[in-house]
């Protein structure tokens, strides 16, 4: 049995980082033909990000290494990585992409992480849209996979993940005032 699990949970976090490199050396090298690749690289991405939280909390040792403090790096890697795949292969004008990429970065820059979410959503949205269009199967294989992860998570989304993005929302709007 494996009591250890930080390693395995820090592979599959930085692997992350290495799967977005991918979708931009897809989008160059590739193009548009590797859009099933890219849709499944994708959900390759997603399983990690779902193990690697839980693989690390059931670690016994009462620590967050270097990797699991940047594990929202890694979720932003993939973001722009798909950004890149969508302007490579011609399925984002490029300006477009540029925009998104900034937008996302100064998102993250400016420590704003639950604004910038719906902002990392936009690629994979645009990404599963082709998808569905282009390669259908693999379309469904990420919007199923989305919702049976809506499901399992559902709590989490509920009583953490919206909780936080309605407090940033409010700050910005209490900073204005």
């Amino acid at each position: 049995m494996l009591i250890h699990t930080r390693p395995l949970a820090d592979v599959l976090t930085v692997s992350r980082a290495f799967l977005a490199i991918l979708l931009a050396v897809l989008g160059a090298t590739r193009g548009a033909d590797a859009l099933p690749a890219a849709v499944l690289i994708v959900v390759t991405s997603w399983v990690t990000d779902i193990l690697d939280g839980p693989l690390a909390r059931r670690d016994p040792r009462d620590w967050v290494s270097w990797v699991g403090q940047h594990d929202a790096e890694a979720d932003l890697s993939v973001s722009l990585g798909v950004t890149a795949y969508l302007v490579l292969s011609g399925y984002l004008a490029g300006w477009l992409g540029a925009v998104l990429a900034l937008v996302t970065l100064l998102l993250w820059v400016f420590h704003s992480h639950q604004l910038a979410w719906p902002v990392y959503a936009v690629p994979y949205v645009v990404l599963i849209a082709w998808a569905f269009r282009v390669a259908p199967f693999t379309g469904w294989v990420a919007g199923g996979y989305l919702a049976l992860v809506l499901v399992v998570r559902w709590p989490r989304l509920r009583y953490e993940f919206l909780p936080e993005f309605f407090r940033a929302v409010d700050s910005l709007h209490r900073d204005r005032e």
